[in-house]
């Protein structure tokens, strides 16, 4: 038809691409809606390194009882890197979102909508590049950008409203990594008109991450003069703890989680910076703390034993290629 009638070729075009974009754009704003159904753990700014859990517990209201504390550990990666080992898991289909009632971290909302978005570009794009064989790269590009403009609106907006308030450093990692491997598969399926849609979404994810991560570092800052944390350590001699303080283990879980989930990250990623501001920034907390411990050979133990705790939590199952950040992490 291309060879011996173009207009009506050229129609037919137009005619598919128009019914393409209103069928992935109507039914993907219907699978977006199925998320809104399911349950998600909030980690707001109380999830970060250097809250109390006095903070945790006031009511929003006067009068009322406090909130229930949380049933999630914010430093903590465990299972939650499953979801990068099982690329090929089902995807959720949206019937399955009405009778599931787990609560949910964002990684599992951000990597089911992305890979059955991802699915639908690599499926359509093959067929448009079979079916228009006549037409050229980019006049293929553009027939695909036209169907999938609406759609890749919706997902940059589902990926904004997931991340944008949320405290959840190692949630947004997991995205950044899920969204590396998509763009990795993109290419290696040949699909390249999807590059556009994955790297905007990293420009989501990565300045959010290093906000969530100046966070952190804040929180550290904002204890080393802070009397109650102090008043964990120190006090009369006889009283004075070498024990590890608590923040230590926040800190160690966090920091093995983000280790886990960089072990193979180039050298040029936010990752390391905002690692390298948090170890510093932990170290200054450390040595505040130690400071108030009058004998000296209790506050070398004290400092031994925090800096022993976190050695001993990132070399659990981390990385055997650490990144150059894991490597400067000594006992001084």
């Amino acid at each position: 038809m291309a060879n011996h009638h173009a207009q009506l070729a050229e129609e037919i075009v137009q005619a598919y691409t128009n019914t393409m974009r209103w069928y992935y754009s109507t039914h993907f704003q219907r699978y977006h809606k199925t998320f809104e159904k399911l349950k998600l753990h909030v980690m707001d700014k109380n999830d970060v390194l250097g809250y109390e859990e006095a903070a945790r517990k006031g009511g929003l209201i006067p009068g009322l009882k406090g909130s229930a504390m949380a049933t999630y550990d914010p430093f903590n990666i465990g299972r939650r890197i499953e979801i990068l080992r099982n690329r090929t898991a089902p995807i959720m289909a949206a019937y399955q979102a009405e009778d599931d009632k787990t609560t949910h971290y964002l990684e599992f909302h951000f990597r089911h909508f992305n890979a059955a978005l991802m699915e639908n570009c690599s499926a359509e794009y093959t067929f448009i590049s079979e079916f228009f064989s006549h037409k050229k790269y980019d006049q293929l590009s553009h027939i695909f950008n036209n169907i999938f403009e609406q759609t890749f609106a919706l997902g940059r907006t589902f990926t904004k409203t997931l991340v944008d308030n949320t405290y959840d450093s190692l949630g947004i990692l997991l995205c950044v990594r899920l969204n590396q491997d998509a763009l990795f598969e993109m290419q290696k399926r040949r699909i390249p008109a999807a590059e556009g849609y994955l790297n905007a979404t990293n420009m989501l994810l990565w300045p959010r991450f290093q906000l969530v991560m100046d966070a952190q570092c804040e929180s550290l800052r904002r204890n080393i003069n802070n009397t109650r944390m102090l008043a964990a350590v120190s006090g009369p001699a006889a009283k004075q703890s070498a024990a590890p303080h608590f923040l230590t283990q926040r800190f160690a879980s966090l920091l093995h989680g983000l280790l886990s989930l960089s072990a193979e990250a180039g050298d040029d990623e936010p990752v390391q910076r905002s690692l390298g501001r948090l170890r510093s920034d932990f170290e200054a907390f450390l040595t505040k703390l130690s400071s108030g411990i009058s004998d000296a050979r209790k506050r070398e133990r004290f400092l031994l034993n925090n800096y022993s705790l976190v050695l001993t939590i990132i070399s659990v199952s981390t990385p055997s290629h650490p990144m150059p950040y894991q490597k400067s992490l000594t006992v001084r």
